[in-house]
């Protein structure tokens, strides 16, 4: 489309967003740095509190409502808006993994329903209010690929060659390549390429994984006092040609996988590995499947039939995926503050 932890647990550095604190009802994230931070984030939770001991719509409905409020209010300072809004994601990915697989299949249907065009808000607020005031205050962009000039390109792709390239491993999907196995919250690309040649066979389709211990904002050079970053899956994306050579990339798609929870965990890694319980989560059914919004229907209900996953919990994403690392964008421009 480099990290510094100010919010930051074990989960959330690998990728993965906190898990629920039982307290407050959002995820558990370390508290902001900052006695004025630790304010806002326990008047955020109280009044999260507040709102779901009097609302009757479903409780993940009314904290991302409530969230996606406190992100949009003009009040709050910058930074905390993008937070707030990376919480809003955290509570999305953790209904759909810890509580939805326990629900029925329409009452799942019926909370999906109520939160995508609240998502869909938060989509608009990133790209309406969010980016351009953090371009404007703090001189931080975050830009497409297509928009770099000469110079920042061949800077992404040296930086694609020396350190992206050796990390990704393109898998066929093919009739002589079984669908590949889809990790929960990873970021994805679906590449569907074609020979030149006619005499060679097509290969429909390649699934990348886009690596989970790069940034998720990468920094590229710019002019004095300006700060410029794209998404890391656009690093990936802007040189396919490298890992395909020879073939015709018709078409790139994004999509995301969130996986049913295996159960509780006592928050201990090695002891969780020893006991299989990764092993589990690793074979646990698809509790989500976002893709990018102009990906064709066929190629969604190839995608969703591949992955088991039922159609009321396919959503198109009008913006980038992962939102919760929004986090990651708020770090950096507090640390460039310093």
């Amino acid at each position: 489309m480099t990290r510094n932890a100010l919010y930051r647990d074990k989960n959330e550095a690998e990728g993965r967003p906190a898990t629920a604190s039982s307290d407050t009802h959002l995820p558990a994230y370390a508290a902001p740095v900052g006695d004025e931070g630790i304010a806002r984030a326990r008047a955020l939770a109280r009044g999260l509190k507040a709102r779901l001991q009097s609302a009757r719509e479903p409780a993940p409905v009314v904290e991302v409502a409530y969230l996606l409020n406190e992100a949009g209010n003009p009040e709050c300072p910058l930074l905390e808006r993008f937070r707030v809004l990376g919480l809003l994601a955290s509570v999305i990915d953790h209904f759909f993994v810890e509580a939805a697989p326990d629900l029925s299949e329409s009452y799942q249907a019926e909370i999906a329903e109520s939160l995508d065009p609240l998502i869909q808000e938060a989509y608009g607020m990133l790209s309406g209010t969010l980016l351009p005031s953090l371009a404007e205050e703090r001189g931080i962009e975050i830009r497409r690929f297509d928009e770099l000039n000469r110079d920042q390109r061949g800077y992404v792709l040296d930086f694609f060659r020396q350190q992206l390239f050796p990390m990704l491993t393109p898998l066929a999907v093919d009739p002589g390549h079984p669908f590949p196995f889809i990790s929960s919250h990873s970021i994805n690309l679906l590449v569907h390429l074609s020979s030149p040649d006619a005499g060679i066979g097509p290969l429909s389709y390649a699934r990348i994984k886009v690596p989970r211990l790069m940034s998720r904002f990468v920094s590229i050079p710019s002019l004095a006092g300006e700060q410029t970053y794209i998404w890391s899956e656009e690093a990936v994306t802007g040189f396919l040609d490298e890992l395909f050579p020879g073939m015709l990339i018709e078409s790139v798609f994004l999509f995301r996988v969130l996986r049913a929870s295996s159960g509780k965990r006592n928050g201990d890694e090695l002891e969780a590995q020893r006991r299989g319980l990764r092993h589990q989560q690793l074979a646990s059914p698809v509790a989500r499947l976002e893709v990018e919004a102009a990906m064709p229907d066929p190629v969604v209900e190839w995608l969703a039939s591949n992955l088991h996953a039922p159609s009321q919990l396919c959503f198109r994403s009008t913006g980038p995926l992962a939102l919760f690392q929004l986090v990651d964008l708020a770090n950096i421009a507090h640390s460039s503050e310093s």
